[in-house]
């Protein structure tokens, strides 16, 4: 018989992003949820999983991770990092630095990703490569916050 949720986590250096369910008010964030799926933002594009499928690894690029805890629609915008199908049927995403859509602070990430835009727009040899790498994953950072902030 085919299973009817998958086990999701997210994790960062700083431990799990999951967000809370409404109403909740613990210390710490679940570490994990069982979801009918999750759609995540892979290197080659978009990716769904569902439960039972085979397991697999892909990179992570920065962008929002989508699913249903129970009768609510969740996004949390995530950074580089790699995802994790795993033979078990569970949903690992690795990730530097994880956002609970509720958390984003939208005025302060417009404003900012103004700020990483233009920089990013001065002429290419005003700004030294690794600086340049570093802005643009500052922008993609900041574009997937307020993408997951979108109702």
């Amino acid at each position: 018989m085919a299973a009817s949720n998958i086990a999701l986590e997210i994790l960062t250096p700083h431990g799990s992003a999951l967000p809370l369910r409404e109403g909740e008010k613990a210390k710490k964030r679940r570490v994990s949820v069982d979801v009918p799926g999750v759609d995540a933002p892979g290197l080659k594009g978009e990716l769904g999983v569902l439960p039972d499928h085979v397991p697999f690894i892909t990179p992570v690029i920065p962008g929002v991770v989508r699913f249903r805890d129970g009768a609510v629609d969740r996004r949390v915008a995530v950074g580089t990092g790699f995802l994790e199908v795993t033979a078990d049927g569970r949903v690992v995403i690795l990730t530097e630095r994880a956002l609970d859509s509720a958390e984003v602070d939208v005025a302060a990430a417009t404003s900012e990703l103004k700020d990483v835009s233009a920089e990013l727009s001065k002429e290419f040899g005003s700004i030294d490569a690794v600086e340049h790498r570093k802005l643009s994953d500052q922008q993609a950072w900041l574009e997937a916050q307020l993408r997951a902030a979108q109702a």
